[in-house]
């Protein structure tokens, strides 16, 4: 991963070797030249780059019997939430070493993070070598594979506050770094959960000929790094390991690969995605028009698409809340203290056609094996995003914990990424089109019919404006559903009422000034703006579900420090009306970090294991609603 264009002109015969593995500016240079460049010593200690929030960092390896480098960038939330653990980023550079293109990919992660893109996470520099290949060396003169893997990983968990579990690492790198990446995150997923392979290099099954070298290039290397061997290059390859771990990498990994259509080393990549497809390895597959072997390029052409891939793998833990777990001291699977998800649960997207326009949603931990799971589906805010749930709300390990299934619906977009749901009441111009009552009818009869959802146990909860969404579809369809659980939200009319009982757990912060518990208009001028009708007031929506729910009239209320939780039991024929109110809380999901210190969201407790805690005993009577059957055909 680096700029050619800055190296200085005694580094170009090195570079020449692996050249197809390099910085965009090294085809500017011409042909490869056929003769074979010297041994070069190993430089285990790298020259300190200087960047903003990137310190220059030595160990001493094991592996390699001295001192190693590393540089790593920390983002401003490890010094302002001292208590708090963050996940990593291992990011793997391409040949020359990578020092000049760190200042780059530092700044990239560092304007994502701050645009609230990407959740704050360490990023790793390795020092791979100049063309270190990320292997342990035939010769046994560079063992970078076991530096890396049994020296490095565990010392960064010992010495940061990681999440030192797989599900808290993430594999990155271009060109040489994408083989490393894929070498890497294929022969350990159980250390690595996510893998991005990007315009990567060596692909191919032999080391013959490469698009960007010649002959005597290629032979050198193999020569210097794999002992000469063909057979040694295939046996370490990322294709073998793919071929070996195919099932482990099939049920609990997360790997995309992404390459130029410019790019010399297309058709080798081409060939290894259809290689995946093959060995049914799931993956996304990004092909950027246009674009050639330029990392900074192919990192920005992505837009969105790459921060969303970071969030999909992080997912819950780069939540504030896991400040509890201890660092590891090794970086085998024992040392994994997060939740795990488990063998037979799958992750994937679902597509559906909804009166003729494409929607989607995804899904997290669904079954394998023929069984049937509760399914709770998850609503995000007003301007949120599928993706931005997940990653913040803390669903995720508790479903794989306590198996059931999570599914996060994706409302529609109206500009920049921005998504909303139609209530009817807010945000009516931006998404006024939106069908999302028949959104949530075909979602919930793909859950049943495809993916292994119990339909007698169908949950719904959301946040804001995900939170008013819930209300809605529960007023119009309260047959489909088990439990609701809206969140820091409110109701904007009574008119209608639903036609059964629904148990419903509503939850507010008495100094939310978006949803003011009052009712009214919003205090938050960009929501009033965009508000059409005035918040009910909870004690009335309360009131309205007790009276829907034929539930009894006198609550039992228990006061816990700052909250004071409602409880209404179900009459005759009826369901439970539960009303929680945090004094101390703001807006937001309960949990997670403020966006506004003046409006911070509940902290008392986490929102998924409230929500789950009301959810898991409740099952919607087939024989008595049959029209819990599918709505759509």
């Amino acid at each position: 991963m680096l700029d050619m264009s800055i190296l200085q002109p005694a580094l170009a015969v090195i570079l020449a070797v692996v050249s197809w593995i390099s910085g965009p500016a090294m085809a500017a240079d011409g042909p490869a030249s056929p003769q074979a460049s010297p041994p070069q010593p190993v430089e285990w200690v790298t020259r300190a780059v200087k960047a903003p929030r990137v310190a220059h960092r030595t160990f001493e390896s094991a592996s390699a019997k001295t001192a190693v480098s590393y540089h790593i960038y920390t983002p401003a939330a490890y010094e302002s939430e001292p208590e708090r653990r963050f996940p990593v980023v291992y990011w793997l550079h391409g040949s020359g070493g990578g020092q000049a293109g760190i200042p780059a990919v530092a700044k990239h992660f560092d304007e994502a993070i701050q645009a609230g893109q990407l959740p704050p996470c360490l990023v790793v520099f390795v020092n791979g070598l100049e063309m270190g290949m990320y292997i342990d060396w035939s010769n046994g003169a560079a063992p970078v594979e076991s530096v890396v893997v049994k020296d490095l990983v565990p010392h960064i968990d010992r010495t940061y506050r990681t999440i030192a579990a797989r599900e808290g690492r993430l594999l990155d790198g271009f060109s040489m770094g994408g083989y490393g990446a894929a070498r890497f995150g294929f022969k350990y997923p159980e250390m690595f959960r996510a893998v991005s392979i990007m315009g990567a290099g060596p692909m191919q099954e032999t080391l013959t000929h490469t698009p960007r070298a010649s002959k005597v290039q290629a032979e050198e290397l193999l020569a210097r790094v794999y002992g000469g061997s063909q057979e040694r290059f295939l046996e370490v390859s990322p294709r073998t390991l793919a071929k070996t771990n195919a099932e482990s990498l099939a049920q609990g990994s997360l790997v995309r690969m992404v390459i130029g259509d410019r790019d010399e080393t297309y058709a080798n990549n081409v060939a290894f995605h259809e290689h995946l497809e093959a060995l049914k390895i799931p993956h996304e597959w990004k092909v950027l028009r246009g674009i050639g072997h330029d990392p900074m390029a192919v990192m920005k052409g992505l837009g969105d698409g790459n921060w969303a891939f970071y969030r999909n793998a992080f997912g819950d833990t780069a939540r504030p809340a896991d400040t509890a777990q201890p660092a590891a001291d090794t970086a085998q699977p024992a040392a994994d203290t997060a939740p795990r998800q488990p063998a037979n649960g799958a992750n994937g997207d679902i597509k559906l056609s909804v009166k003729g326009v494409e929607r989607s949603a995804l899904f997290v931990n669904a079954p394998t094996d023929g069984t049937k799971r509760p399914a709770v589906i998850v609503l995000h805010g007003g301007m949120g995003s599928a993706e931005r749930m997940r990653a913040s709300a803390g669903f995720d390990a508790l479903a794989w914990e306590s198996g059931f299934m999570v599914v996060y619906a994706q409302g529609t977009d109206f500009g920049e990424g921005r998504r909303a749901w139609n209530t009817g009441h807010l945000l009516r111009r931006q998404v006024r089109d939106a069908e999302d009552i028949a959104y949530f009818d075909a979602l919930i009869d793909a859950l049943v019919r495809n993916h292994g959802a119990d339909p007698t146990r169908i949950y719904m909860t959301g946040a804001s404006n995900g939170g008013m969404m819930t209300f809605v579809y529960a007023v119009a369809r309260p047959e489909r559903l088990a439990a609701i659980a809206p969140v820091v939200a409110s109701m904007f009319t009574f008119e209608k009422t639903p036609s059964v009982p629904l148990p419903i757990l509503i939850i507010n912060g008495a100094k939310d000034d978006e949803v003011p518990i009052e009712g009214g208009m919003s205090r938050n001028r960009l929501v009033s703006g965009a508000q059409a009708t005035p918040f009910k007031p909870l004690t009335e929506v309360v009131d309205f579900w007790v009276r829907a729910n034929k539930s009894k009239p006198e609550g039992a209320t228990v006061a816990n420090g700052t909250v004071t939780t409602t409880t209404y039991a179900a009459g005759k024929n009826g369901a439970a009306t539960e009303f929680v109110v945090d004094s101390a809380g703001g807006h937001g999901w309960p949990g997670t970090r403020a966006r506004r210190d003046e409006n911070a969201p509940i902290t008392a407790f986490k929102g998924a294991e409230r929500v789950w805690a009301f959810f898991k005993d409740k099952t919607r009577d087939q024989a008595k609603h049959h029209s819990l059957a599918p709505a759509t055909k």
